[in-house]
């Protein structure tokens, strides 16, 4: 029995043991940290072993850069953002990083900064030609319209577009002709569909639909006041029609007329001209040539 006695001492095998304990121990933390690195990367595994003491990259700016432009960002580290040629920053130039009193560190200023073009780029005008491909800040717009188009300004009062800061510009022109013509029921133009706008000089030319006759002008041109010589015209149901019974037939010529030429007289005149419009019954049919 050793009641009230220390086993361990004056043991030397005991305190030998004692003293090559901790190194076991500190090789299964290792060895559990590196299996935990493997498994969720060292970003996850920062904060359960050490507090970070660095702030986050604070990115690139585009159309800009930062110097330095990488590494770790501790703890007073200063950053400082720059624009490219032709750009300018607006925002802070330089950011620091600090400490919250809860410890943690972010930048300061928080604000973003942006790198805003400081030239103007050449506008695309339909039917024009810009004569430089950019502009300085307070430039005037170089333009020319083609050839039967007037060039328009939003403002009137201000015949002038001039490049801002902000890489925008300002009163921004068009180049106009006379506006797409009236199109009326039952007429056709020898325009396309898609186009919108037109050059002084421009010639319509308007017709019906097989059964309909033209009342007005069938030419318009688009004059210099970039207005068209008259207006449109309309395209009118024929008011009469001839309707031919020719003996020993049971078909009926109805032949609807334009202007010219004259309604046939006879069974025998020719009924299908370039002006004609012909419909050949065969009972309840209806035949169109």
């Amino acid at each position: 029995m050793y009641h009230g006695m220390n086993l361990n001492s004056g043991d030397p095998f005991l305190e030998k043991q004692q003293q090559q304990s901790p190194a076991p121990r500190r090789l299964f933390v290792v060895v559990l940290w590196l299996q935990l690195a493997l498994c969720f990367g060292p970003v996850q595994i920062t904060g359960g072993f050490d507090d970070p003491h660095a702030c986050a990259d604070p990115g690139v700016l585009e159309h800009g850069y930062k110097t330095p432009s990488a590494g770790v960002f501790f703890e007073s580290a200063v950053v400082r953002l720059h624009c490219q040629e032709g750009y300018r920053l607006k925002g802070p130039s330089k950011k620091i990083c600090v400490r919250h009193f809860n410890g943690s560190l972010s930048w300061k200023p928080s604000d973003k900064p942006v790198c805003l073009q400081e030239d103007c780029l050449a506008p695309h005008v339909e039917d024009a030609e810009v004569h430089n491909k950019t502009y300085r800040t307070g430039d005037k717009l170089i333009i020319s319209c083609h050839e039967g188009f007037q060039i328009r300004y939003p403002d009137l009062d201000n015949m002038v577009s001039i490049c801002q800061d902000d890489g925008m510009w300002d009163n921004l022109p068009i180049c106009q002709g006379c506006l797409r013509p009236l199109l009326l029921p039952h007429s056709y133009i020898n325009i396309s569909e898609f186009e919108s706008s037109f050059p002084v000089g421009t010639v319509v030319y308007y017709q019906c639909f097989p059964g309909y006759k033209l009342k007005g002008t069938e030419f318009l041109e688009c004059m210099y006041n970039l207005i068209w010589s008259h207006s449109s015209p309309r395209c009118l149901d024929v008011e009469g029609k001839t309707v031919l019974s020719c003996p020993g037939s049971y078909r009926k010529f109805v032949a609807e007329w334009g202007i010219e030429p004259k309604p046939p007289e006879s069974c025998s005149s020719p009924l299908i001209t370039s002006s004609s419009f012909l419909m050949i019954t065969f009972g309840t049919g209806l035949v169109l040539l």
